[in-house]
Parts: structure tokens; C-alpha cells; sequence
């Protein structure tokens, strides 16, 4: 588990990664397709769509690290990583242990909340969408210096298995990263 030092160095420079990137595209760019929608029949997702969803994705961890502070049960921590309409797999807190029926649901009800989401903002500019990611990450630091070192190093439970608290914090990083490759990718293919 990374430090707290880690951390936040982990944040900031991803940061100024996710801001670089996104107010270094064109118009164009920020506009054309980039990759598929995991919704069937959805529209393509733009680089901007990844960009809102980032800011989405890390308000949804904070959610789950705020109940976690709050020394929520390890039932209502894993509620609430699923849809609220969607009904819970037999084993939620192990990915690879739901059937492949389970797997497809969550995947699906996933898919369908952040492509509502993506919906939602569709019209957002470059500026609201980059004021709406700095304010969430600054929620998110806020976020961390809340937790003490111990409860940084103690377990979550997640749908893919627990994950120390401070793991979540830097996952984020990892998460932009994977969206900007994913952006990249689909412009050399052309989606």
C-alpha cells in the first residue's frame, strides 16, 4: 500500500497528467468518437465523455471511502458499489466467484449508470468538465486527510476483493491513465 506521501504525489501528478491531456485536444478531437459505449446501440463515448466520466467514477469512490470512514458494514459497503435497482449476486465482494449471469448484470448495470451519466453531461464545455474534475479531486484530498495511516492500510471490501483504503485513493491515477490510453487508442483506430 502506498504511503500517504505516495498518494498524494500519485494525485497530483495525475492531475496535471488528465489536465494536460484533455485541454491539449482540439475541439475536434474533444468532440469526435473515441471509443465504444458499453451500452449496446449507445452512441460512441467523445473524449469529453471520458473526461466526465472521470470526474463520475472518483465521486463514486469517494462515496464508498466516506461510508468506509464512517465504519459502515461490510453488507452496506457492497451495496452500494452495485445499481441501487440491480439485485445482489450471491457472493458480492468477489468478482470471480459470481456466475457468469451475475458477471454480465453487473457489467451491464454499470455500463447503463455511467452511460447516463456521459448522457447527462453530453453538452457540458471543456471548462465545465475540467472544473467539475479539479473540484472533485479536491474533494477527494480533502477526503484522504480525514483518514489516519491505520485506517489508509485497513481493507475495503470491493466487487473485485478487498483493497487497502489507500489503494482506492491512488487507484485513481490508474483509472484517468487507462481512459487516456483508451482515447488514444481509439483515435489511431478511428472508431
Amino acid at each position: 500500500m502506498p504511503t500517504r506521501t505516495e498518494i498524494l504525489d500519485t494525485l497530483a501528478a495525475s492531475q496535471t497528467q488528465v489536465m494536460a491531456f484533455f485541454q491539449g485536444l482540439s475541439p475536434e478531437d474533444l468532440e469526435r468518437p473515441a471509443t465504444a459505449s458499453d451500452v449496446p446501440g449507445a452512441a460512441p463515448w467523445r473524449a469529453k465523455d471520458h473526461f466526465a466520466h472521470l470526474a463520475q467514477s472518483e465521486r463514486a469512490i469517494q462515496r464508498l471511502l466516506r461510508h468506509t470512514l464512517a465504519g459502515d458494514t461490510r453488507d452496506v459497503l457492497l451495496r452500494l458499489q452495485y445499481p441501487a435497482e440491480m439485485e445482489m449476486p450471491g457472493n458480492p465482494g468477489n468478482l470471480s466467484e459470481l456466475t457468469p449471469g451475475e458477471q454480465k448484470r453487473l457489467v451491464m448495470a454499470v455500463a447503463s449508470v455511467n452511460q447516463t451519466y456521459v448522457n447527462e453531461h453530453h453538452d457540458d464545455s471543456l471548462e465545465m468538465l475540467a472544473a467539475d474534475f479539479l473540484a472533485t479531486r479536491q474533494e477527494t484530498l480533502d477526503l484522504l486527510h480525514q483518514f489516519t495511516d491505520d485506517q489508509l492500510a485497513a481493507p475495503v471490501p470491493t466487487v473485485v476483493g478487498d483493497q487497502a483504503a489507500g489503494n482506492l485513493f491512488a487507484g485513481r491515477a490508474g483509472h484517468a491513465t487507462e481512459h487516456i490510453t483508451s482515447i488514444e487508442e481509439g483515435f489511431r483506430r478511428g472508431v
